[in-house]
């Protein structure tokens, strides 16, 4: 999808917080508490997985295998599953924080804890790999609400709301005549909803309720009036394109808020 006539706005942005608890919270690779201490590959929403659109209901960081993997947080090991030899999580283990917050770190070589076992942040889980992927990475799933036991992607959540993170740098929007275009970090990709306005209109693209549908359902293209596409960058950012489903509807404004509740607004240009 091409976007026509487009005018690009820069972000008139007011100063956000920086996301992460305070108290013990630390990034997986790292095991650091710093500012994005560690490099995410993938972020938590829409992607492009070689030429293949999804929703990715969590957050990938790219390592070599035999990386060791470290829990985001104290909790207690619920279950450590192991690989089948077949695609999916591949070596896995989950993590119960109390309250119905738990964490997932799928597809490691091998794993070094046990059910049952409670873990402090920064603790060593096992190492990095490629079970049940193409690619040696960790995929890390954080979510909240869950009831009960097991893990439930469709209460997953952008982990960058409990790691510390730097604010997402001003966006770029792009208008055209029945689409956006939004120029979106990979690093710090704090995007919770997307609505788009426009001659009495709106359609909004909310990421918690994209991926409460569960899979397939989130990974549809095509979501509360908006058709979705994303191209990958070079330089740390990827385009994010929204093509509305009426044709008479001309965007004129573009309202995001992000995992910190700040609201940025763009308008298109005369």
């Amino acid at each position: 999808m091409r976007l026509a006539r487009l005018t690009t706005l820069t972000l008139a942005l007011g100063s956000t917080t920086c996301g992460g608890a305070g108290g013990d919270i630390v990034w997986p690779i790292s095991g650091k508490a710093r500012l994005d201490a560690d490099r995410i590959g993938a972020p938590f929403g829409p992607r492009d997985q070689s030429g293949k659109y999804d929703f990715h209901a969590g957050t990938d960081f790219p390592v070599p295998e035999g990386t060791k993997i470290r829990a985001i947080k104290a909790g207690e090991i619920e279950k450590v599953v192991e690989w089948d030899g077949t695609t999916g999580p591949g070596n896995w283990v989950l993590i119960d924080h109390g309250g119905g917050e738990k964490s997932a770190y799928l597809h490691m070589s091998k794993t070094s804890v046990k059910a049952g076992q409670f873990v402090e942040a920064g603790a060593t889980l096992g190492r990095s790999g490629s079970a049940g992927s193409s690619s040696p990475h960790l995929h890390l799933n954080y979510m909240v609400g869950v009831q009960g036991n097991g893990a439930d992607e469709s209460l997953a959540r952008n982990v960058l709301e409990l790691l510390p993170h730097a604010e997402m740098p001003p966006l770029e929007v792009e208008f055209g005549d029945a689409a956006v275009a939004l120029v979106v970090p990979i690093q710090v990709m704090t995007i919770q909803t997307i609505t788009v306005e426009g001659e009495g209109e709106s359609r909004t693209l909310d990421y918690a309720e994209v991926v409460g549908k569960g899979n397939p359902a989130r990974d549809y293209r095509s979501q509360s009036g908006l058709t979705i596409g994303v191209d990958d960058g070079d330089d740390g950012r990827f385009r994010l394109e929204l093509e509305i489903d009426a044709p008479s509807f001309t965007p004129t404004q573009v309202i995001v808020v992000d995992i910190d509740g700040e609201t940025s607004v763009f308008e298109r240009s005369s």
